[in-house]
């Protein structure tokens, strides 16, 4: 090993070797490797930055577990109130995993003014709301929950609508009781931008007692309880545990169950993230096939000699992967200085930005480990050393005899 490793260094080490035909090749193969890193750390840092932000951006506003009567399992608005929610809740905020729980109600209703009306769905909230809520969403830096008749609306609805901080403006809900529409005249006190359109068009936050005197709850009753987990993994585990956790008759999902078009679609990503890892890694190590190919090729006269002294086939082909492990590093240096820079560029300043009509973000969010980086660089090394394999074994059908009669 000790003479494969001299030998390695000054050819490493000596840089005349490499003639006009291989220095371009090698070059390529080095600027291959390089891309590949580059597009492989960019997908990933990306795509997984999107999966963290929009699944933070879903939770955010209606938490990762959602408790709430039967009869509203198949429904968003909570038209059947659920009975002892306050003592639920209670017992649910014991739970080591839950950071909290708020109480919330949804409720369809329109909201009119002199020039406009719209359909909404009134999300009622109480002083249990995650005010992590205002700090994804909210525009304005008063982060007050909204007392009796008071609302949060969409900053899309309030240009629709043409409404201010501080405008009065008429909620009207359907009544059971009798045929006129109940009237709620509520005040504007912040805005709101979730970048989901069907949240932005619809939804305004008012308090949950303006729904339970719509609907004659108690003051213990809610529509549905919101939990928010410290750790969001196993998601399905964890709802299982928590609804076996809960003494009474109700429906515990989580966000992926409520939202499966949502979840379905940023699954999508990770299949993607896979097919660019893979194709990146195949054409880095083509790429270093080829190399590896004429760098044997131009020190046949090496080979025979070595040979012929009695280095063993085995010790040549590890002189020529670590050749080829020494290409392979400097590709990876530079691909992850390039692709590195650009993810932090990115993260710093945000200046490659999305259309949040489709991609419910304004700006490419990014996210990134070392974990995740040496994983890659890893797999990336081992994956085109394992490609490199099949040109060493071209050294054991060089006989020496022949390889001696090339002249340099």
């Amino acid at each position: 090993m000790r003479f494969t490793w001299f030998i390695a260094r000054r050819i490493i080490g000596q840089r005349s070797h490499r003639s006009n035909v291989s220095g371009p090749i090698i070059t390529i193969g080095i600027i291959a490797i390089a891309l590949g890193v580059v597009t492989m750390l960019i997908a990933l840092g990306t795509g997984v930055g999107l999966q963290k932000r929009i699944g933070n951006k879903v939770a955010a506003f209606s938490g990762h577990i959602r408790v709430t009567s039967l009869e509203n399992s198949q429904r968003l608005e909570t038209q059947t109130q659920l009975d002892d929610a306050l003592l639920i809740q209670q017992k649910l905020l014991k739970h080591p995993n839950i950071s909290s729980v708020q109480s919330v109600a949804y409720v369809p209703g329109v909201i009119l003014n002199e020039t406009n009306f719209d359909g909404i769905v009134f999300k009622g909230i109480d002083s249990s709301f995650n005010t992590d809520f205002f700090n994804f969403f909210g525009t304005l830096d008063n982060f007050a929950i909204p007392q009796q008749n008071q609302i949060w609306i969409s900053s899309k609805m309030a240009s629709k609508m043409s409404l201010t901080i501080g405008a009065r403006v008429p909620l009207y809900f359907a009544s059971s009781e009798t045929m006129i529409p109940k009237r709620r005249t509520c005040t504007v006190i912040g805005f709101f931008t979730t970048g989901f359109s069907n949240y932005d068009d619809t939804y305004v936050l008012g308090n949950l007692d303006v729904v339970r005197s719509l609907m004659g709850w108690e003051s213990t009753q809610a529509g549905a309880l919101e939990l928010f987990l410290k750790d969001d993994t196993a998601l399905v585990a964890q709802t299982e545990r928590i609804y076996d956790s809960i003494d009474a008759l109700v429906d515990v999902q989580h966000i992926e169950e409520q939202f499966p078009e949502i979840f379905n679609w940023i699954r999508l990503f990770g299949t993607n993230i896979s097919l660019i890892i893979i194709i990146m890694i195949i054409v880095g190590g083509v790429n270093m096939i080829t190399a590896l190919l004429v760098l044997i090729l131009e020190q046949t006269q090496l080979i025979g000699i070595t040979r012929v002294l009695g280095a063993p086939v085995r010790s040549l082909q590890q002189l020529f992967l670590i050749q080829g492990a020494y290409l392979i590093g400097i590709g990876l240096f530079w691909g992850n200085l390039i692709g590195l820079g650009l993810l932090f560029i990115q993260h710093q300043t945000g200046f490659v930005t999305l259309n949040p009509e489709t991609y419910y973000v304004q700006e490419v969010p990014v996210y990134i480990d070392i974990a995740t980086v040496l994983w890659l660089n890893g797999l990336t090394l081992l994956m085109c050393l394992s490609l490199l394999l099949l040109p060493s074994l071209i050294i054991a059908k060089i006989p020496p005899a022949q390889a001696l009669k090339i002249n340099p």
